[in-house]
C-alpha cells in the first residue's frame, strides 16, 4: 500500500471505530494499517514501569499516585520536580545515613551517660517499628543516638526529634505516638506483631501452668502471680507492660528467696538421710540383705537428683524388696521347721533312754528272779518273759532308729534349702553391684573390688595397675544412630572386654561410656598390651546399630598403684593418660610416663 492509500484506510478505521480524531489515535491507527510496529512513548513507558512498582506502604502508593498525577496533566515541569525531589532525597541520605550509623555506634559503645544497653535496645526498636519505613527514618536515629552523648560529645547542628523531647530525660523513646492498628502495619512490623503475642501467650502459660501451681502453699504469693498473670491479657501500651514487668520482676525476686529457703531445707533433709543411712549402713555391714540397699539409696542422694533416676531405683527396690520378702518368708518356714525335726530329734532320744532304763530295769528283776529259783518251769517262764521284753525293746529301738534317719534327711534336706535360700537372698542384694546395661560391676561394684584388690597388694605387694577406657565419638554415635545403638555400642565392649581379660582381671563401669579395668599382679608395660589387645579384638568385632554394621574404637590411660595412692589419685592419673590418648589422635593407649613426659 501506497503512503495515501494507508492514510486513507486511517481515516476510514476512525470513522468506523469511532474513536477521537487525536493525533495520537490517528499515529497509532496509521500504524496499525502500515504493518509496522507501534513506538511507545515516554509517557506510556512510565505509566507501565508505575504499573509494575510495589504498593505495600501508603508511602509507596501516594509516591505512584502524584507520578500517575503528573503524567495525566501533561504536567512536564511537575515531572522534572518529582525527579529533582528524588535526587536530592537520595543524595540526603547518602550523607545523613552515614552520620547516623556513625553517631549510633559512638553512642551505643559510650558509657558516660549511665545509661543500660537494654534501655538503648528498647529505644531503638521502638523507633525502627515506628519509623522503620518512614523517610525520616535517618533523622530520628541520628538524634536518639546524638542524645545518647554526653554534651561535650554530641554532633552539632543536629536538633533532637520532638518525640524525644515528650519524655523526661531527652533520653527516651517517642511516647507520645499512637501506635498503629495491625492493618496498617508494614510487613515487617506486622511479623514483629505476631511475635510479640505469640510471647505474650507463652508469659501467660508459663504464670498459669509453671509458677503459680507451685505456689500452693504461699496463698500470698499465688494471688500477687495471678494478678500479674491477668495484667498481661489486658496490657497494651508500652506503660502498661513497664509496669507488668516491675510487678513480674518483684514477683519473682520473692519466689526466688522462698526457693532458695527450700533448697536449703531439701538440702538439710538430705543430709539427715545421708547421716541414717550411713549408721544403718554401719549396723548393717554384715547383712548383705540390707546393705546393698542402703548403698542403692545413697548412690541416688548422693549426685543431683532426677526424677527418673528415683522412679528407676524405686522399681527395683519395690522388686528386691518383694522377691526378699518371699524368700525370708520360706527361710521362715525352714528355720521353724528344722526347729520342728530337731525337737522330735531330741523328744525320741529322750523316749529311748527311758526306754532303755525301762528294760533294764526289768533285765535286773529277771535276774534277781532268776537266781533266787531253781524251778525249771519258773526259769523257763522267765526266759520267755525275757525274750518277749528283748523283742519288744528292739522293736522299739528299730523303729526309733528308722525315724531319727528319716528325721535326719529330712534336717538335712531342710537345712541345704536355707542355705540355697540365703544364697539366694545375697544374690538378690548383689544385684545393686551390677551395671544392669553391661552386666559387669558398677560404680559400687568397683569400689568394692577396689578395696580387695588395695588391701591385696598392701598385704603382699603384688603389683596393682589400672586401665580406664572411653569409647571414641560416642555422643556423633548416639546423634547419628540414637540411645540404642549407644546401648549397644556399651553392651558390646564390655562383651569384648569380658572375654579377652583374665580371670583375675575386673571389668567395671564408671559411668557413661568410661569402664575401669582393674588388673591385679600386671606392671605397666603388660597392661599396655592388654588395653591394645583389646583395641585389636574390637576391631574384628562389629556390632549392629540400626541393622548397620558399625565399628567403635576407646582411647585408655594406664596408671600403675603406688603405697601413696588411693582410689581417686590412681584413677585421676589413668584418666588424664586418657584424656592424652584422646588428644593425640584417640584410638590408643596412653600411660602416666607419657602424661609426665607431655607436661615436662
Amino acid at each position: 500500500m501506497t503512503a495515501s492509500e494507508i492514510a486513507r484506510e486511517t481515516i476510514k478505521q476512525i470513522t468506523v471505530r469511532r474513536v477521537e480524531p487525536t493525533p495520537e489515535n490517528y499515529t497509532q491507527i496509521y500504524l496499525e494499517v502500515s504493518g509496522k510496529p507501534a513506538k511507545e512513548d515516554a509517557a506510556s513507558a512510565l505509566r507501565k514501569a508505575l504499573k509494575q512498582l510495589p504498593h505495600d506502604s501508603m508511602e509507596q502508593t501516594n509516591w505512584v499516585n502524584r507520578w500517575e498525577k503528573v503524567l495525566k496533566q501533561d504536567n512536564w515541569q511537575g515531572l522534572a520536580d518529582l525527579l529533582k525531589e528524588a535526587m536530592l532525597q537520595q543524595l540526603s541520605h547518602s550523607t545523613k545515613w552515614p552520620k547516623a550509623i556513625r553517631t549510633l555506634m559512638q553512642g551505643w559503645d559510650d558509657k558516660r551517660t549511665g545509661m543500660e544497653l537494654a534501655r538503648k535496645r528498647e529505644m531503638l526498636e521502638r523507633v525502627l517499628i515506628n519509623f522503620g519505613n518512614d523517610d525520616t527514618l535517618s533523622d530520628k536515629l541520628l538524634g536518639m543516638a546524638n542524645n545518647w552523648l554526653p554534651a561535650d560529645a554530641r554532633v552539632e547542628g543536629i536538633p533532637v526529634p520532638d518525640e524525644l523531647k515528650e519524655v523526661p530525660g531527652a533520653a527516651a523513646v517517642p511516647a507520645a505516638i499512637e501506635p498503629l492498628t495491625k492493618e496498617e502495619l508494614p510487613g515487617e512490623v506486622q511479623q514483629f506483631h505476631g511475635a510479640f503475642t505469640i510471647l505474650q501467650t507463652l508469659l501467660k502459660q508459663t504464670l498459669q501452668l509453671g509458677l503459680i501451681p507451685r505456689l500452693e502453699g504461699y496463698p500470698d504469693l499465688q494471688v500477687e502471680a495471678v494478678a500479674v498473670q491477668e495484667s498481661t491479657e489486658r496490657a497494651k501500651k508500652v506503660k502498661e507492660w513497664e509496669a507488668l514487668a516491675k510487678s513480674l520482676k518483684a514477683l519473682l525476686m520473692r519466689v526466688e528467696v522462698i526457693g532458695a529457703k527450700e533448697d536449703d531445707v531439701r538440702g538439710d533433709i538430705i543430709d539427715l538421710l545421708h547421716l541414717l543411712l550411713s549408721n544403718i549402713g554401719e549396723l548393717v555391714a554384715d547383712d548383705s540383705w540390707l546393705s546393698g540397699q542402703v548403698y542403692a539409696v545413697q548412690s541416688i542422694i548422693s549426685g543431683p537428683l532426677d526424677r527418673a533416676k528415683l522412679k528407676q531405683a524405686e522399681k527395683s527396690l519395690k522388686e528386691v524388696i518383694y522377691k526378699q520378702g518371699l524368700l525370708k518368708h520360706s527361710l521362715i518356714e525352714a528355720r521353724s521347721s528344722f526347729k520342728t525335726l530337731i525337737s522330735s530329734f531330741i523328744d525320741k532320744l529322750k523316749y529311748m533312754g527311758e526306754a532303755s532304763e525301762l528294760y533294764s530295769g526289768k533285765i535286773e528283776t529277771y535276774a534277781q528272779e532268776l537266781s533266787q529259783t531253781d524251778d525249771l518251769i519258773k526259769i523257763n517262764e522267765l526266759v520267755n518273759h525275757l525274750m518277749r521284753d528283748t523283742s519288744v525293746m528292739q522293736t522299739d529301738i528299730l523303729r526309733s532308729r528308722d525315724d531319727l534317719l528319716n528325721q535326719q534327711r529330712v534336717a538335712s534336706d531342710t537345712q541345704a534349702r536355707i542355705l540355697k535360700l540365703q544364697d539366694e537372698l545375697s544374690q538378690l542384694s548383689e544385684v545393686v553391684r551390677i551395671d544392669q546395661l553391661t552386666g559387669v560391676l558398677n560404680r559400687r561394684g568397683m569400689d568394692d573390688a577396689f578395696s580387695t584388690e588395695i588391701a591385696r597388694y598392701r598385704r603382699s605387694g603384688e603389683l596393682l595397675s589400672v586401665a580406664l577406657l572411653d569409647i571414641d565419638n560416642f555422643k556423633s554415635l548416639n546423634d547419628q544412630h540414637g540411645h540404642a545403638a549407644g546401648d549397644s555400642a556399651l553392651k558390646h565392649l564390655a562383651g569384648v572386654v569380658k572375654r579377652t581379660v583374665r580371670p583375675t582381671d575386673i571389668v567395671t563401669r564408671m559411668g557413661g561410656e568410661e569402664f575401669v579395668v582393674i588388673l591385679p599382679n600386671t606392671n605397666l608395660d603388660e597392661a599396655v598390651t592388654t588395653m591394645s589387645r583389646l583395641q585389636r579384638a574390637l576391631t574384628k568385632e562389629y556390632f549392629l546399630g540400626n541393622n548397620q554394621k558399625l565399628l567403635i574404637t576407646f582411647s585408655a590411660g594406664v596408671a600403675l598403684f603406688q603405697n601413696e595412692d588411693d582410689v581417686s589419685s590412681i584413677l585421676l592419673r589413668a584418666d588424664q593418660a586418657m584424656y592424652l590418648a584422646k588428644k593425640s589422635g584417640k584410638n590408643r593407649v596412653m600411660t602416666e610416663i607419657d602424661l609426665r613426659e607431655s607436661q615436662s
